[in-house]
């Protein structure tokens, strides 16, 4: 097995607010006059006009037909990245023939897919998938989770990175990697793969070369199968729309930006940063309505239930669709569909899927959007 890597940066979140500014041009058209020449007599009040002779037919200039031709390129085919639908590069085709890695994060701007799931006290946790990028450091890493077991059962094995759990929750991780479905490495059994840095206070300084996590993996494992359709046809199904705010301890905002080419993400109308500067900004964002039961292992905990369907809302291309979400099983990828049976599908790119409680998510106006992308980066 040939693995992927990458060097990318950490990527811890910050905020900084700047504003941006743009332009206009006009378009001027000019005009030309023929002035006939005229002689006026006077004589015996009687007035002679003299127009000038017309131009002689077989005098007029010929007129060449143009002929244009305009040559198409053709559609670009080939392998796609399983996760985000993405055009592998030539040669490089060998280098994705790998198992996902899952990480659980504070916040990212690279995976490709990122899962936004409910802990205790209506907080969120990130649980981060990555395929065809394998960053050397990402961060923060935070606890696994019950409800993290059935959010990766689709990904084929996937290694699953956190930074420790309770003891019931490790049971259940434990008994999840027997079944095959997860590969656990915790800073809780010292894997080396994670490690603290000094750059933030604990247990914001805990981070994990994905680069690494990957050899972590059975030499025989496989690539996760898609999770999602990527035929890019939300704007064919939907209609217009400038973004989503989701409630939860914090508000997380999603403003599309045409000219990010996604929707800028904001939390309590502050811009989430990397730390590199980067405003994330996901090509497409899921609100996946889903029921949260209280926790077996912590009662002040919740489970996210992501088996069965759900309502759901698809942003991608500053358009929205509304439809349903279905999976039979965990391991089953999940299928989103509109009123009238249409399969909905991605664009191509990075995914964040908030999974979301009734009643939760609400559209952005256009007034909203543009106060908050006035605050962007």
């Amino acid at each position: 097995m040939q693995k992927a890597s990458r060097t990318t940066a950490i990527l811890f979140v910050l905020a900084f607010i700047a504003s941006a500014c743009g332009g206009s041009s006009d378009v001027a058209n000019a005009a030309s006059d023929v002035v006939a020449e005229a002689t006026t007599t006077t004589a015996a009040e009687t007035t002679t006009t003299t127009e000038a002779p017309a131009a002689d037919e077989a005098e007029e200039a010929e007129v060449a037909e143009e002929t244009t031709t305009t040559t198409e390129e053709p559609p670009q085919t080939g392998p796609v990245y399983p996760l985000t639908g993405e055009f592998i590069d030539e040669g490089a085709v060998d280098d994705a023939d790998h198992a996902a890695v899952v990480v659980k994060i504070s916040n990212n701007d690279e995976a490709d897919l990122i899962y936004e799931e409910r802990i205790e006290n209506e907080a969120t946790r990130f649980a981060a998938v990555y395929h065809s990028e394998l960053p050397e450091q990402v961060g923060s890493i935070r606890s696994g989770r019950t409800s993290d077991i059935q959010i990766v059962a689709n990904l084929n094995r996937p290694v699953f990175g956190f930074s420790g759990a309770n003891d019931g929750v490790h049971d259940q991780l434990r008994e999840a990697e027997v079944d095959g479905i997860l590969l656990r490495v915790s800073a809780d059994f010292g894997d080396p793969q994670l490690s603290r840095i000094s750059d933030f206070p604990s247990p914001n300084n805990l981070v994990a070369d994905v680069s690494r996590l990957i050899d972590v993996a059975p030499e025989d494992s496989e690539p996760p199968e898609p999770v999602f359709d990527y035929s890019n046809n939300v704007s064919d199904l939907g209609r217009r729309s400038p973004g989503v705010s989701v409630d939860a301890s914090s508000v997380a905002q999603y403003v599309w930006s045409e000219d990010d080419g996604g929707y800028l993400r904001f939390h309590d109308g502050v811009p989430l940063i990397t730390q590199d500067g980067v405003h994330i900004a996901p090509v497409n964002v899921i609100v996946l309505t889903t029921t949260y039961v209280p926790s077996e292992i912590d009662a002040l905990s919740v489970d996210a239930v992501t088996i069965g369907e759900g309502r759901v809302e698809v942003y991608s291309n500053g358009d929205r669709v509304d439809g349903t979400w279905t999976r039979e099983f965990a391991r089953d990828a999940f299928t989103l569909t509109t009123a009238d049976g249409d399969t909905i599908g991605l664009a191509p790119g990075q995914t964040w899927i908030s999974l979301a409680p009734s009643q939760t998510s609400t559209e952005l106006t256009d007034s909203q959007a543009e106060e908050l992308a006035e605050n962007a980066g």
